[in-house]
């Protein structure tokens, strides 16, 4: 059996985990008015008057809201000087007050109103009856366009320029939450190994693998779980089917731990008695992480292991 792999239980390894959390703080109020000084300080910089704000990562990014997209607006508008804006329906204000962390402006839009013409009545005023506005670049097209004839005294661009250039940027405590993430899922991805056996199906494995993040301190399940056995793993995005394990197989997991931040990690072994190679080439690849180094430089080592036949006794 490939080291690393196999010999274990799903039971086993869920009663052996601790939390893995630790002392690591979530994203505060002031780590957020802190990203939303370095938003505004791009957007005089560029000469951006306002940043439109749709239920988005970035959304969650600058205010720490979580919204799930239906067909009434929820967003938020982010002057080049001053205080953020939210717009709401109507119905929705008083379940948005308990949710908002910092800031109490709230636009509002009724169920007979355009809510698109409520944003740039709220940019106006914000004192800006004419200029730029940056729009978050996950808006669904139908919101742009009314966002275009609800404003023509404005200029809309994409606001990537804004959104990228501070979430490109991390924080000490961003780079904290990140590591512990990536620790927790390496440590799901190990006990995955570990569980392998011929007859395993891939909804097993995929189902300790959201336990096992739960367990070691994950605050949601992973927002991506692909596992995949033999032939599957050609098709990292996933097959409509399960699959069982047999011995010789090639198995990939591709997942990550969730909500209070997705960090993915990849992993491909070989269900194989004598190859070792792969489980070599997952340790060789996280020898070589480290500050400075993109990506592709890290992957190195793994991707050399990967094309590298194994050697048959």
């Amino acid at each position: 059996m490939t080291v690393g792999v196999g010999g274990s239980t799903a039971e086993a390894e869920l009663a052996a985990m601790n939390n893995m959390r630790g002392d690591v703080p979530p994203i505060g109020v002031d780590e957020r008015l802190r990203r939303i000084a370095r938003a505004q300080a791009i957007m005089r910089e560029k000469g951006i008057d306002a940043l439109y704000l749709d239920v988005s990562s970035s959304m969650t990014y600058f205010t720490g809201l979580k919204f799930r997209r239906t067909e009434r607006m929820h967003s938020a508008v982010l002057p080049a000087r001053g205080e953020i804006v939210y717009i709401s329906p109507a119905f929705e204000v008083e379940k948005l007050k308990t949710m908002i962390a910092f800031g109490d402006k709230i636009a509002v839009w009724e169920e007979d109103e355009d809510p698109t013409a409520t944003v740039t009545e709220t940019v106006r005023a914000l004192g800006y009856p004419s200029g730029t506005i940056a729009v978050d670049e996950a808006t669904p097209f139908f919101t742009f366009d009314g966002l275009r004839r609800a404003g023509n005294a404005y200029t809309f661009i994409n606001s990537i320029d804004v959104t990228a250039g501070c979430r490109m940027i991390k924080s000490e405590q961003e780079l904290a939450l990140m590591q512990t993430a990536k620790n927790i899922t390496l440590e799901a991805h190990k006990a995955a190994a570990r569980i392998m056996r011929e007859g395993i199906t891939t909804t097993e494995v995929q189902a300790f693998i959201t336990a096992a993040h739960r367990k070691l301190g994950s605050e949601g399940d992973p927002p991506f779980n692909a596992v995949l056995f033999g032939e599957a793993t050609a098709y990292p995005h996933g097959v409509p089917y399960p699959q069982t394990l047999k011995e010789g197989d090639m198995i990939l997991i591709d997942t990550g731990a969730g909500r209070w931040l997705s960090l993915r990690h990849h992993t491909l072994l070989r269900l194989r008695r004598t190859d070792h190679a792969p489980a070599r080439g997952l340790e060789s690849g996280e020898s070589s992480a480290g500050r400075g180094l993109c990506c592709r430089q890290t992957r190195q080592p793994l991707r050399g292991y990967r094309h590298r036949r194994p050697r048959r006794h």
